[in-house]
């Protein structure tokens, strides 16, 4: 199975950097930024 195909099924994102090469992103990485910031109060008194 070809790294892309892989990649697709497990939906990450795939973007082609040039020369050939690609960068590989799992979004579920994002709702872990976000759940991290709401628990993390804006103002510490």
């Amino acid at each position: 199975m070809e790294y892309d195909e892989f990649a697709h099924r497990r939906g990450w994102t795939v973007t082609r950097t040039g020369f050939g090469s690609r960068s590989y992103r799992d979004p579920r990485f994002d709702q872990l930024r976000v759940s991290r910031t709401a628990l993390v109060p804006e103002e510490v008194s």
